[in-house]
């Protein structure tokens, strides 16, 4: 049986899809949103109690617009709530002069993030390895290292804006279904039809922001075009907690000389989790994210001390306190998916985001809202096609 007749149906409810939710329901339309878990959770891509955001987009000048519009709608939300959802702490991205290994894009990120904010107005320095040390003395770059500095970048708190989100999308009369699965939906030429486990409804238009299982989606024909791959974030126990506060310890990407050498280290906030989170990337391996080990070992816990983090940052004690299994969803080119479906404009499709996109996801899901309700995005989504995946696989 069919239930309810909606301008809108957003499946899944994390980053993107609780942007875009409150977007389309702030301007008044009938909206249901469904997860087949009950956001903010930790299975899926949108988690970690804290997440990266700077204003020099080195990922490319494509994200400008979206990131200048994310950090206005941040804003607004916290006026809104009353909650902080962003700390200003500064931010580092350290690499070798030379020779660093990629990081989102093939090229020097520290220039391509300093080039995008001269062109910005954006403020900025280049640091070389003894001024890093000087202001911030737990880190312990090599004397090859440089980083660019962004004194305005900082961490979103991605439960909250995702929580901040939804409440309002439900204030504005948005209708949420958590803990139910999408198993399928069909556009005619009146409009679409989602099945879930248990029913089915109808809208107008439905955005797809199923994050990892997007995949599940998506024609068969687009599948082999994204992959699933197994992200680990740590906390460690802090010598002195207070060393790692937003107001005196920035954000640290630190690039080094090969892929396997990438680790980043976040500011701790008073009021977030225990200890002080450090992350990894791998894309050696992919998965189904039925598939994943939710599980992060011993042995896992032990390389990100010992030969990621000891040699880089002093004042952690090697004592996890805390471990989750994050999910990155990967294009080819490690940029996002926002587009039409080729089978009909009333479905619209939203990433992967390749591990950079909640900085974002404000914006974009007002792009989203946009697509569905008025036909068309105000920004160029031109680079984010879907025909991206079958090219990529030829």
């Amino acid at each position: 049986m069919t239930v309810g007749k909606y301008d809108l149906i957003v499946v899944g409810l994390g980053a993107m899809g609780a942007a875009a939710l409150y977007q389309a329901s702030k301007r008044g339309a009938s909206v249901l949103g469904i997860d087949r878990y009950a956001p903010p959770h930790t299975l899926g891509s949108s988690h970690g109690d804290t997440r990266i955001t700077r204003n020099a987009i080195g990922e490319g000048e494509i994200y400008m617009p979206f990131i200048r519009r994310s950090n206005e709608i941040w804003r607004e939300l916290e006026a809104k709530t009353g909650r902080r959802l962003f700390h200003k702490s500064g931010g580092l991205i350290i690499a070798p002069a030379t020779g660093g290994a990629g990081f989102h894009v093939r090229g020097d990120f520290v220039e391509l993030s300093a080039s995008l904010a001269e062109k910005y107005g954006i403020a900025y320095e280049i640091l070389d390895a003894d001024e890093i040390k000087r202001r911030s003395p737990l880190l312990q770059p090599r004397a090859t290292d440089r980083a660019y500095h962004e004194p305005g970048a900082g961490v979103l708190r991605p439960e909250r804006c995702i929580e901040a989100q939804l409440e309002l999308a439900r204030e504005a009369g948005a209708a949420i279904h958590t803990n139910e699965r999408v198993t399928g939906y069909e556009a005619g030429a009146d409009g679409v039809t989602v099945s879930t486990a248990g029913e089915s409804y109808r809208a107008e238009k439905v955005i797809l922001a199923a994050g990892a299982w997007i995949g599940d989606l998506l024609p068969a024909a687009y599948r082999g075009g994204i992959r699933v791959c197994r992200q680990l974030i740590h906390w460690f126990e802090a010598e002195d907690r207070s060393a790692f506060d937003p107001a005196v310890f920035p954000f640290v990407i630190w690039i080094g000389d090969c892929l396997d050498e990438f680790w980043s280290v976040f500011p701790a906030p008073r009021d977030g989790m225990a200890g002080v989170k450090l992350v990894t990337e791998q894309y050696h391996s992919s998965s189904h994210p039925d598939a994943v080990s939710r599980v992060v070992t011993a042995e896992e816990a032990a390389d990100m001390y010992h030969r990621l983090t000891r040699p880089r940052l002093a004042g952690l004690r090697d004592n996890q306190v805390q471990a989750e299994v994050c999910l990155y969803t990967l294009t080819a080119d490690e940029h996002f998916l926002i587009d039409y479906h080729p089978a009909s404009e009333r479905v619209i499709v939203t990433s992967p985001c390749s591990g950079h996109g909640f900085k974002h996801s404000a914006a974009v899901g007002e792009t989203l809202a946009q697509m569905a309700l008025d036909g068309g995005a105000e920004f160029d989504i031109s680079a984010f096609n879907l025909a991206r995946l079958i090219d990529a696989q030829a």
